[in-house]
């Protein structure tokens, strides 16, 4: 488009270039011009275009953008939704666990108690077990009325203490004896006061006997004492000092003084007068049974196994019956 203004005499073309025209432009002038601004007027266009095309492409990818703003938006929205939803689960599984360490905290308290208790009673029935072998084992080794140790075990101790002997080339003693007139103390006093007799005469043996030796009721008023490592003449010396003893027992029953006791004692020797248990018991009960032919009170020295044989025939039937040879 072309204005031309009059207030001054000069005319101006608007576009690129404007400068001072003859007021009578030519045709070939206009033209020229024409054709100038056309061609602005096209670049104008094309501009025009590009930056519609520009608006269009950035509209499509603002439109892009929105959309994807929108998708993570919502994204997010959802990450942030699931998000609230685990951490509420993990809260409500602290909450559990945690009430199930408090549960855990009290039943192992209480399992802490039951241990401890069972511990208790653990080592109580061990106690009690350990009780009850040892009142078992003393039954079966010990006799009730005395304390002393009865006839099964001390034959098994001295078969022992025989072989230890032999090894060691030690001599051992034996001390057969029992209580003189015991029947007629009984149909005197009655079995009561002479079971009284048998329990105090056990208890004077516990007394007088060392770490070494074994007492043994060997049956009704009959007892033994082993002696590990003694000779002859101190077993002699031993079976003294028992006699004296329970000789000067002041023995009651009700508080009722039951008078004094004399015992017959019958002395035999390792390896003297035999080299097994048997032997020596034998030898021992035979010479017992002289010291009570003798007058009772008295302590009679065993013979040997030899000599004992050809003692046997002038024995009471009753008494060669307890040695079979």
């Amino acid at each position: 488009m072309v204005s031309i203004e009059k207030p001054y005499d000069c005319i101006f073309v608007i576009g690129a270039n404007l400068k001072p025209m003859p007021e009578e432009p030519s045709r070939e002038y206009l033209l020229d011009e024409i054709k100038k601004l056309r061609l602005e007027v096209d670049i104008l266009k094309q501009e025009k275009a590009d930056l519609e095309n520009l608006l269009d492409t950035t509209t499509a990818q603002a439109d892009n953008f929105v959309e994807m703003l929108q998708a993570m938006s919502l994204q997010l929205h959802e990450s942030n939704k699931q998000l609230k939803a685990e951490i509420a689960e993990r809260q409500r599984t602290e909450a559990a666990l945690r009430s199930s360490q408090t549960e855990l905290e009290s039943l192992l308290a209480i399992v802490s108690r039951e241990k401890a208790d069972l511990e208790i009673m653990l080592e109580t029935a061990t106690q009690h077990g350990d009780l009850i072998e040892e009142l078992l084992h003393n039954q079966c080794i010990r006799d009730p009325l005395t304390g002393l140790f009865n006839r099964r075990f001390v034959g098994d101790f001295l078969e022992r203490e025989l072989n230890r002997s032999l090894r060691q080339q030690q001599p051992l003693g034996v001390i057969m004896f029992d209580i003189d007139h015991f029947k007629r103390f009984n149909d005197t006093f009655g079995h009561d006061a002479g079971d009284v007799v048998l329990a105090e005469v056990g208890r004077f043996l516990q007394h007088i006997i060392c770490n070494s030796d074994i007492a043994c009721r060997y049956g009704g008023e009959e007892f033994m004492l082993i002696l590990p490592e003694t000779d002859l003449e101190n077993t002699k010396q031993r079976a003294e000092q028992l006699r004296d003893g329970i000789k000067h027992l002041k023995l009651e029953y009700l508080h009722q003084p039951l008078g004094g006791i004399t015992v017959s004692l019958g002395v035999a020797c390792f390896p003297q007068h035999g080299t097994t248990g048997a032997e020596l018991i034998q030898v021992a009960d035979v010479a017992l049974y002289r010291a009570k032919a003798l007058g009772r009170d008295r302590i009679v020295t065993a013979k040997c196994l030899k000599d004992l044989q050809q003692l046997i025939p002038s024995l009471p039937l009753e008494l060669q019956k307890k040695f079979p040879f």
